[in-house]
């Protein structure tokens, strides 16, 4: 997520992360090939592209979006005044140019003249103004709120002090100028954020609550219905700025909980167009002749979160004996049949500030036995049952609990496995007192350390479902959004990190890459180091001549 025009401070930092991130495509029968365009068939509009979604999402307005299923399709009815291409760079989007001045403190923005929302109204900087006013008290609070408060007035209109923001000018309708306390360097990258999607004031207003159900955005695509868990429907919009989608439809078929192997039935059936590929499936399909593997590393992390406040994982050397007992290589070769590279730090590789001498040891069980005599002064006849819940019931799943029920089982820890399939009952039980160990996955919003260590780690961060809370590292995360040098920047947040690590709130687990399969027919994939789900399918075209029937 970097910018043109203007240098992007961590813009060197991201140049070695882009040969990292250079997206691979196989075909199951030349397994070597590079990904170099060869002369094809000329790309066609039409067809409907049908994509599996493993939880119904509860809303599609994106203030109010939590995870990836929704942001999947935000990505397609919304634009911010930003995007980012599949290598992280900033790109224009609803702002056509703009401005940098005062060392970092005020930014210009022009929009579009060809900008329109799905109701055909144009895009104006007084629809912009609202869009971001209406973040600022939202709630919860979303991830891209910290970076907005630098806004100047915005911290006190949040807190319902005022009710201008001096910060947010409107010069016409197409200009506008953002003005802030301070030079902030993710200022930028963050309103390429989805939930700094553009939304039209008007409809907002007009609809309420109900936005979130019936959306009005810019993008490709517009929503056409939502069936309960069943589908959801956009259709072409015809007249988006950069040119019209291919695809006549996109279909969200909704797979609550998972639902992995109707998931795979489905595509084998030729009734998706594409799906993840976890464990076993590339074996599975491996006799379908055709399909087309796309494998690259992202900025992401699967993780067991531990509620801190919760007596049974208050102390850190539990928590640390937990984490140390685990053979992390025979989990991801046993479970995920090797598939991921296996994490030791909470910053994935390719993110700037991340270093592998913050890494914590693993599979070390006399280590771990020596952690947990620190974590009791005294002997204790039967240990605490600790209890992992997770939001997907799943063959795969279960055999995870299996095998980390062998890892504890050295440490003569119990392990009882909960299963919450339903998404928004399965946060709100993150959010209780009850919840003791969560499996949780993180994928980056922007590629900026800040992604990680405030949104998991920050004290008033919605998604710190671990319940850390410290006053020094709130004023180091702070310190490092204001500081424009790359490298002391990069720096702090490795500080960060340790910090957070010594504590061993989490127990990083593997660094997830973006794995899909696709049918034969599909066209033009370009998967972002962000995940699949930030994809946008406006350039996807079916090819119905090598379609099946």
């Amino acid at each position: 997520m970097k910018l043109p025009g203007i240098a992007y401070l961590f813009f060197t930092s991201f140049l070695s992360m882009t040969l990292i991130f250079l997206s691979g495509c196989t075909n199951q029968e030349e397994k070597d090939m590079t990904q170099i365009p060869a002369p094809g068939p000329i790309s066609v509009s039409g067809g409907i592209y049908r994509t599996p979604l493993r939880s119904n999402p509860a809303t599609l307005d994106p203030a109010y979006v939590q995870n990836e299923y929704g942001v999947s399709i935000i990505k397609q009815l919304f634009d911010g005044l930003v995007r980012f291409d599949p290598y992280l760079s900033v790109l224009p989007s609803l702002a056509e140019t703009w401005q940098v001045k005062e060392r970092g403190k005020e930014y210009r923005f022009t929009l579009r003249k060809n900008a329109r929302f799905h109701n055909l109204d144009p895009v104006t900087s007084e629809d912009v103004i609202f869009s971001i006013t209406r973040l600022l008290r939202a709630d919860p609070a979303p991830a891209v709120l910290p970076h907005l408060l630098k806004i100047v007035g915005a911290k006190e209109y949040r807190e319902k002090n005022s009710e201008k923001i001096p910060g947010l000018e409107i010069e016409n309708t197409r200009v506008f100028k953002i003005s802030l306390h301070e030079s902030h360097v993710p200022l930028l990258t963050a309103l390429g954020m989805y939930q700094a999607a553009i939304v039209p004031k008007k409809e907002v207003i007009r609809l309420g609550n109900n936005f979130g159900k019936h959306p009005v955005g810019t993008g490709p695509f517009s929503f056409s219905s939502w069936d309960g868990e069943k589908v959801i429907r956009l259709k072409r919009f015809p007249d988006y700025y950069a040119g019209p989608a291919f695809l006549d439809e996109i279909h969200y078929k909704i797979y609550p909980g998972g639902q992995d192997p109707i998931v795979l039935a489905d595509f084998q059936n030729g009734l998706l167009e594409e799906m993840a590929v976890y464990g076993d499936v590339k074996e599975k399909l491996s006799d379908t002749k055709g399909l087309q593997w796309f494998h690259r590393p992202s900025l992401s992390l699967f993780f067991y979160g531990m509620n801190l406040s919760h007596p049974n994982l208050a102390n850190p050397n539990l928590r640390k004996a937990l984490s140390i007992a685990i053979d992390r290589r025979q989990f991801v070769d046993q479970v995920y049949k090797g598939q991921f590279e296996i994490a030791r730090t909470i910053l994935p590789p390719g993110m700037p500030g991340y270093t592998p001498l913050n890494r914590v040891e693993d599979n070390n069980p006399d280590l771990a036995n020596q952690h947990l005599r620190k974590a009791f002064s005294k002997k204790i006849d039967k240990l605490p049952e600790l209890e992992i819940v997770s939001a997907f019931k799943t063959p795969r799943v279960e055999q995870e609990m299996a095998m980390i029920n062998k890892f504890w089982s050295g440490l003569s820890i119990k392990v009882r496995a909960k299963y919450i399939t339903d998404w928004d009952k399965f946060e709100a039980y993150l959010k209780s007192d009850d919840v003791q160990i969560y499996r949780y996955a993180w994928s980056a919003d922007m590629p900026d350390p800040d992604s990680f260590l405030y949104s998991l780690f920050a004290s008033e961060s919605p998604t710190n479902f671990m319940k850390f809370y410290d006053g020094n590292i709130d004023r180091m995360l702070l310190d490092a959004r204001g500081t424009t040098d790359p490298i002391e920047r990069a720096k702090m947040y490795q500080n960060i990190e340790a910090i957070v690590m010594a504590s061993a709130p989490l127990i990083p687990l593997f660094y997830m890459s973006v794995d899909r399969v696709y049918q034969p027919h599909v066209k033009s994939i370009n998967v972002s180091a962000l995940g699949a789900h930030t994809m946008p399918l406006n350039q996807i075209w079916l090819d119905k001549s090598s379609q099946s029937k």
